[in-house]
């Protein structure tokens, strides 16, 4: 059985590497406008409000996930999605796409505190049986200057981050600190992984 991940995300893909984890890469086709847009109208019309970041996280985790999993290159496979959303004063912040969102966003977080949720689904091709797991962790933020925010947004990295910031690369020096996996922070809690693995009857180890 191999191990599919549903992602782009070089991170992710370093993690899998780095842990000696054995995988192959199907990106996902997923709208995640569509994804959210429905789950938010299911949500209203049982009257449970508003999707909360947490939620959002795991949602696009399941449809990344289910999307590949569909697809006949993944026949027995265990396909891996993942998302990851950053809550901040209330707000989800997923991938700002802009300097002007990234600047707004970045100038808001500076010396302030943040909930980074990562989404984990996992699907077995084989059984159809799936696992999914949220992992969380606070992360604490330095306070940075105007320059270093115009530094940070010059490298283009927070463009295409969730949160407009990275543990892993540029934005480092600018976290004070975390309370969580370090890991989830950077987008795929391996923790996490071998617990879903376990619960589908699998071993990490076999990966290896």
């Amino acid at each position: 059985m191999k191990l599919i991940l549903a992602s782009s995300s070089p991170a992710r893909q370093k993690l899998l590497t780095d842990s000696g984890v054995d995988f192959q890469v199907l990106v996902s086709d997923v709208d995640e406008d569509a994804v959210l847009a429905q789950a938010q109208e299911k949500a209203f019309a049982a009257g449970l409000g508003e999707i909360t970041p947490a939620q959002t996280a795991q949602l696009l985790a399941q449809a990344k996930a289910q999307d590949v999993a569909a697809r006949v290159e993944a026949a027995d496979a265990l396909v891996l999605g993942c998302d990851s959303v950053f809550e901040f004063d209330g707000g989800a912040y997923g991938k700002p796409h802009t300097v002007e969102k990234a600047r707004q966003r970045i100038t808001a977080m500076s010396g302030q505190s943040g909930q980074l949720h990562t989404g984990h689904w996992l699907i077995d091709t084989a059984t159809g049986k799936e696992a999914s797991e949220l992992r969380t962790a606070i992360v604490h933020f330095d306070r940075l200057s105007d320059e270093e925010i115009e530094a940070y947004l010059a490298t283009e990295e927070p463009l295409w981050v969730a949160g407009s910031f990275t543990i892993d690369g540029f934005g480092a020096p600018f976290i004070k600190g975390i309370e969580g996996e370090f890991h989830t922070v950077v987008g795929l809690s391996l923790n996490a992984l071998r617990s879903m693995m376990h619960q589908l009857g699998q071993s990490i180890t076999n990966f290896w």
